[in-house]
């Protein structure tokens, strides 16, 4: 099912299947990718309860084993739609038979769309009811390249940081992070498709409060602010793709590590009882 918000220029359209957005359409264009199966199918996906690949696309525990997608099985699962106001809209899951499959825990997950001016808030809510959970949690949306003309090359765009970074970048070969030391010195990436083709631009510690996606060929961008994580990612995949993700993530891990979740490096302990709420805000322009 999906939902449409409104206001003077802007449209937010968020389908129940896995809470996400559809299309954000600002002085009519289009800024989320189309999920045009022939590249990626997806558009903006959230992430949970794990964040990149899998050693044997499993988890683990208590050294139980439990099949794992990649990236989590939250964005292939039906939300509750609980409210829609005139700029909102919530979601939410909570455990059950289905979910208890690949994730054993007792858990719950809110999220709420805000559209604003030039701009979607995104805030998920996790809440550990009954025991302690283990997970990760990040944001997966693209956005389109052609918002600065059709078929704008990927080359003319550059990520800019709010502030000057000193970074290494981590891709992966076979699910295994390669790491190129001091990949970011300053506050800019000029993008090429060849570093791109070699997987994604994985950042970890990273300080700024926001990185922006602008082209040196068109006016139009997007700003996506890091709030409470100090990961971030960019990604597209290696078919010429007419898109880029930004992700601001908690963390972002690989094949390599243990597949006990509590073993797990980057990994969030929920106890019983507590909430954590995670806030980003997607701009335009």
């Amino acid at each position: 099912m999906l939902t449409v918000l409104k206001n003077q220029n802007s449209s937010l359209t968020i389908s129940t299947l896995g809470a996400e957005p559809q299309s954000y359409i600002l002085n009519g264009i289009e800024y989320i990718w189309s999920g045009d199966k022939a590249h990626w199918p997806r558009r903006a996906p959230l992430l949970f309860p794990v964040t990149g690949p899998l050693r044997e696309d499993s988890i683990a525990v208590n050294n139980v084993k439990y099949k794992m997608p990649g990236n989590g099985f939250a964005r292939d699962t039906e939300f509750e739609l609980i409210s829609v106001t005139e700029n909102s809209a919530t979601y939410k899951l909570t455990d059950n038979e289905s979910t208890r499959v690949f994730y054993p825990f007792s858990f719950s997950l809110t999220v709420t769309y805000t559209l604003k001016d030039q701009a979607y808030e995104a805030s998920c809510t996790v809440e550990a009811p009954s025991e302690d959970i283990y997970y990760t949690y990040g944001w997966h949306p693209a956005f389109s390249l052609d918002i600065n003309g059709k078929d704008c090359p990927l080359d003319s765009y550059s990520l800019s940081f709010s502030n000057n970074e000193r970074l290494d970048r981590r891709y992966q070969v076979n699910g295994i992070f390669n790491v190129e030391k001091d990949f970011l010195v300053g506050d800019t990436i000029n993008l090429s498709r060849k570093e791109t083709d070699k997987g994604p631009i994985a950042l970890w510690n990273v300080t700024s409060d926001e990185v922006t996606l602008t082209s040196s060929l068109g006016e139009h961008g997007v700003t996506a602010t890091l709030g409470s994580f100090n990961t971030f990612v960019a990604w597209t995949p290696n078919n010429n793709a007419q898109f880029l993700c930004l992700e601001p993530m908690y963390s972002f891990g690989d094949a390599s590590r243990p597949c006990e979740m509590s073993q797990m490096y980057g990994i969030t302990k929920l106890e019983k009882g507590k909430t954590a709420t995670y806030t980003n805000e997607f701009r335009f322009f």
